[in-house]
């Protein structure tokens, strides 16, 4: 009986420890089951409350909200409170029902553009959205959902200030912009260039962002023919240069993009003269070198180039030592100041690549330099000789009061 109640008990014990051990079990899944189920309803109690809270927040200060629209002007038959997402796809199309309709649009803003969504479906982000790609951008992305403002509004994400950083935040995403084959570089790299400096530095709100190259509905790159239109809209007096010279059929016949062969795309650097040379670095070393007849003309460049820097250096110099010494030198300054205007203009004659062009420029930038080489040098003369004079005019003085000293002990006490 021992031994069988002891197997029996053993059998038992078994049984019912594996039961236990399955109860146990049970009884953590289903805990585990519960707190789960606990933190999902909280996570989407917050997730319905939270957008829809901020989402009334914001529109309070919308545009929309201030011409008298409400949310269902939106989420048309949505019952209150209840609003659903729009489908990323249907943004566009649903933006447009009011902001391609010109007598709607009128009462509002006369001067406001009603092609906006025509625009926008030619663009590469509106055809890959209307292909189902819909991780590229759309309305809400730039301009927001329930917080929109008019351009001209400094917090707007499209106001000139912001458009860049907007665009950046896909633009300057590695992994975003993997999946459609490109560089996640320009955001910074504009972020150093000139233009970003002359509008985030100096505060020039005609500098170039992104909008301005590429379009802002119908966003597009622009083409290996189409770079010296874009970059014409501000810089003509070159553009009109390059079409001239040589080198536009010559870029045409290559395919290559104008501008952006010396100047690059994004990155754009101020000009310097040390772009110009046949030498390791140079911008024309890329295509020429010094055995040719264009690698001589480019040395002859450079080297009217050094003359010229060199000669307003030398001037610069001489007429800021005789201001610190408190001469006038403003004949001396303005021609300082012709010079350096025919400097500017002969980096534009650079475009015409021709070396008749240029040399004039260059010539009269010398000889600008040599007249405030010249007023300098006359400015410190003249010190010189009010030197002189002040100290003649003091050993005078002073032997004249000498003899006056010994005249007056001549004469005697009384």
């Amino acid at each position: 009986m021992r031994v069988g109640g002891g197997k029996g008990a053993r059998g038992r014990g078994g049984k019912n420890t594996v039961r236990g051990a399955g109860s146990a079990t049970a009884w953590h899944r289903r805990t585990r089951r519960t707190i789960t189920l606990a933190i999902l309803l909280v996570a989407a109690t917050a997730s319905a409350q939270t957008p829809a809270e901020t989402a009334s927040t914001a529109f309070k200060d919308d545009v929309h909200a201030a011409a008298g629209f409400g949310c269902t002007a939106c989420h048309a038959g949505a019952a209150a409170g209840a609003y659903a997402p729009t489908p990323r796809t249907a943004i566009a199309p649903m933006c447009a029902t009011c902001h391609s309709d010109a007598a709607l649009m009128r009462k509002f803003d006369p001067q406001v553009r009603v092609d906006q969504f025509l625009q926008y479906e030619t663009s590469t982000h509106g055809k890959r959205m209307a292909s189902g790609e819909t991780r590229v951008a759309t309305c809400t992305d730039c301009h927001g959902a329930h917080g929109v403002r008019r351009v001209s509004d400094p917090r707007a994400p499209v106001a000139p200030l912001n458009v860049t950083t907007t665009c950046g935040r896909c633009h300057g995403d590695p992994g975003r912009m993997k999946a459609f084959g490109r560089e996640a570089t320009p955001p910074a790299d504009w972020g150093a260039s000139v233009h970003a400096t002359a509008l985030l530095k100096r505060g020039d709100a005609s500098a170039p962002t992104c909008v301005a190259c590429h379009g802002s509905h119908g966003a597009t790159p622009p083409g290996v023919t189409a770079v010296a239109n874009v970059c014409a809209q501000c810089h003509l007096r070159e553009a009109e240069l390059f079409r001239a010279s040589v080198k536009k059929d010559i870029f045409d016949a290559i395919g290559q993009a104008e501008c952006l062969v010396c100047h690059n795309n994004h990155r754009i650097e101020p000009p310097a003269d040390h772009w110009v040379g046949v030498q390791e670095g140079a911008v024309c070393a890329q295509c020429h070198d010094a055995s040719t007849d264009s690698g001589k003309t480019i040395v002859g460049i450079r080297s009217e180039l050094d003359r010229l820097a060199s000669a307003m250096s030398e001037a610069d110099a001489l007429l800021t030592r005789a201001e610190r010494a408190g001469m006038l030198v403003d004949d001396g300054r303005l021609a300082f100041r012709e010079a350096r205007e025919h400097h500017v203009q002969s980096h534009v004659l650079v475009h015409t690549f021709a070396a008749d062009q240029f040399g004039k420029a260059a010539a009269e930038g010398l000889a600008s330099a040599q007249r405030a080489h010249e007023a300098g040098e006359a400015a410190l003369q003249e010190i010189q000789v009010r030197r002189r004079g002040l100290a003649v005019a003091t050993l005078l003085v002073v032997a004249f009061l000498i003899a006056l000293g010994l005249k007056i002990r001549s004469l005697g006490p009384g």
